[in-house]
């Protein structure tokens, strides 16, 4: 994302005017609302500690920690659960398959979409994510975790997306879901009258802690029936939601605020249920109440004082909740404002530096400490970069392609990327170039007093990887001779001979590769081959160094295995899956069968859980790669014997870390199946 000249000065008190070039991430997107940056999860939490849960954040998967959430107004083909409410959904995108290939383009019906990982259904306002699946005798069983969509929040400390909804419209009753990685409300919930959707005043307190207990015995006694410590319900849509953190009754359940269209503002206790925090027309969701602002934008400052900021788009101006607490539930202590003459219908705010290493607060809602805020103006369509004591310190327009500025009633929602790079903006209409889909997702840099974002170092890195990895794939595609380092023994030329496509699998017998051993007739057990072409018996061999020819095999041999070269689309993510999630599969499922992981130490010599080879006994990626250059190339050092004159062979450590590099990027050819 690059920035122009400022259109204003800088001398003086003049606050710096920028213009951002953005990127179309992806269009058609209807009615088009929140958005968030999934984030990652801290080890400790429900997700991490649950391997199903956990494979859900790996990469390309729908909570992988840089794709982005967008609440959308449309169920993209999935039957709606209850015709009485609102449709809508929640999809998740990856912004860095759009980077290559162009905006991305959302199918209109995504529930057969098993084949571009671009898009994503997170969950909808269908069957399958009602709250009814895992909490049949909640109050709120009909309820879906998405319908009328209008904002995301997530506990990247302890816990799970949540959703701010208008089931029934912005007068209607609104709801405020937890939900699970796989897109239905939240199972097994410490409410059994909300499960994963607290809605109206059908799910507020109805009990609170006596003290503050240590041990689970002590907190499971904890509680007496009780009514609500503060007035206040969602009669009205729930139109934002920030992460607050732990409750402060000590039970370590998390806490939510959300701000309905009635400019009220609740709490909402996982276990305990609602309760008032400030009371309606605390913010102003329009001119008049009936225009929709879509969302209302809210951020949470927790350190080293306790602040909400809410967007008040009626009345030009930021809403500021000073918190305290009670030892049972928060409180507002005073309220403050900030009006400035930038502001020009603010809906929505945004953490300039998202709180994402704290385990208690982490969340893209959460302000890290002295973090600035993001201000978004629906009216004219611009941003403001606001300090926490209200100082405008910058203001930025926003170029779309084919269009210009971005100009009045377009923009949506913002959230900032956890690497406080890059914004996301949603926008309402159509951007040119896509006639006909409705709604879409930029991307801009984020940018200060001193400027926008330029090349960034995650930029920078992932420009030096794409270097890297074309390298890696020249050398996958080399012929590789004796001068180069082929042989003494080896089964091909290059790596694109036994994986064609470059990278696909091959079912040409004479790419097979060969694993011989001896067997003793009478024991049956498996004895080693002492000899130079064992345990894998290549086909080829150098003669006086230069001439091919076929290699011996060793005359011991009784047993051969033969092996096909298998398809390395997706193999590198094996290696990001994390020991504990391996480990955690090997327990036995209660058909007699259970799993062992196999621990073995990688090339720095650390132990490890195998990931590649024929019974999982090479560690890592690159661990992988070389062990192919030595037993499918003979690549194995720069001491073969070559002609007078010829270059000197590349560092192997080079050329193995380009090909691992190369297999990261690989992806499945267009129109190819898996």
């Amino acid at each position: 994302m690059l920035s122009l000249l400022p259109t204003s000065g800088v001398a003086g008190e003049q606050t710096p005017d920028w213009r951002l070039n953005a990127r179309i991430v992806a269009v058609g997107l209807p009615d088009v609302a929140g958005v968030r940056e999934v984030g990652r999860f801290h080890v400790g939490g429900p997700i991490p500690a649950n391997p199903e849960f956990l494979m859900a954040t790996r990469e390309g998967r729908v909570l992988d920690s840089l794709r982005v959430l967008v609440a959308v107004g449309s169920n993209f083909g999935a039957p709606p659960g209850d015709q009485a409410f609102e449709v809508g959904a929640i999809l998740s995108i990856d912004p860095r398959a759009g980077k290559s290939g162009g905006a991305i383009v959302v199918p209109q019906d995504l529930t057969g979409n098993d084949e571009d990982a671009r898009v994503q259904l997170y969950t909808a306002q269908s069957e399958q994510f009602l709250n009814r699946r895992y909490n049949a005798g909640a109050r709120t069983a009909r309820l879906a975790a998405a319908s009328g969509p209008r904002y995301i929040s997530i506990n990247n400390a302890f816990g799970r997306p949540w959703i701010a909804n208008a089931p029934s419209g912005i007068n209607g009753e609104g709801s405020v879901t937890v939900v699970d990685p796989d897109g239905a409300p939240l199972a097994n919930a410490p409410s059994r009258e909300a499960g994963g959707v607290f809605a109206g005043r059908h799910t507020d307190r109805e009990q609170t802690p006596k003290a503050q207990p240590s041990g689970w015995l002590g907190k499971l006694l904890n509680y007496r029936a009780s009514g609500q410590l503060t007035s206040g319900g969602m009669q009205t849509g729930a139109l934002g939601t920030a992460f607050l953190g732990p409750s402060p009754d000590g039970s370590g359940f998390a806490v939510f605020a959300a701000v309905t269209a009635d400019g009220g503002v609740v709490q909402i206790h996982v276990q305990d249920g609602v309760d008032g925090l400030a009371g309606p027309d605390t913010v102003s969701a329009g001119r008049g109440i009936r225009d929709d602002p879509g969302v209302i934008g809210i951020a949470f400052k927790w350190n080293p004082d306790r602040v909400l900021y809410i967007a008040d788009p009626g009345r030009d101006r930021l809403v500021l909740l000073e918190l305290e607490d009670d030892r049972r539930h928060f409180t507002v202590a005073r309220t403050r404002t900030i009006s400035l003459p930038q502001f020009d219908r603010p809906v929505d705010v945004a953490t300039a530096i998202p709180e994402i290493a704290n385990p208690q607060f982490s969340s893209h809602t959460t302000l890290a400490g002295g973090s600035d805020l993001f201000v978004a103006n629906r009216g004219d369509g611009s941003l403001l970069r606001v300090s926490q004591d209200g100082r405008p310190l910058a203001r930025a327009t926003i170029e779309v392609p084919g269009l210009g500025p971005l100009g009045a009633d377009r923009l949506r929602a913002i959230a900032t990327s956890a690497d406080a790079q890059h914004i996301w903006i949603t926008i309402g209409g159509e951007v040119p170039g896509f006639p006909g889909h409705e709604g879409a997702l930029i991307e801009v840099g984020a940018f200060d007093e001193h400027g926008a974002a330029a090349a960034t170092q995650e930029t920078q890195s992932a420009a030096a990887d794409a270097n890297l990895a074309a390298r890696g794939k020249q050398v996958f595609q080399t012929d590789f001779t004796p001068q180069t380092g082929l042989g003494p023994l080896f089964n091909a030329t290059s790596c694109v001979a036994c994986h064609p496509g470059p990278g696909g699998a091959s079912i040409d017998e004479s790419h097979f590769a060969r694993r011989i051993a001896q067997m003793d007739p009478g024991s049956g057990r498996m004895v080693p081959i002492d000899h130079p072409n064992s345990p894998i018996a290549r086909r080829h061999a150098l003669r006086d160094g230069v001439a091919i020819a076929s290699a011996a095999m060793p005359s011991q041999a009784n047993v051969i295995s033969l092996r096909m070269p298998l398809a390395l689309y997706g193999i590198a993510g094996i290696d990001e899956i994390p020991d504990s999630v391996i480990e955690a599969q090997a327990v036995s499922k209660g058909d007699g069968i259970k799993g062992r992981a196999h621990h073995v130490v990688d090339a720095q010599g650390a132990s490890r859980v195998g990931r590649y080879g024929w019974k999982a006994d090479i560690a890592t990626l690159e661990d992988m790669v070389a062990n192919a250059f030595a037993n499918e190339l003979g690549v194995t050092s720069a001491t073969v014997g070559r002609v007078a004159g010829a270059q000197p062979i590349e560092d192997d450590s080079a050329q193995i870390d380009a090909v691992a590099s190369y297999l990261r990027a690989l992806r499945l050819p267009d129109g190819a199946k898996p």
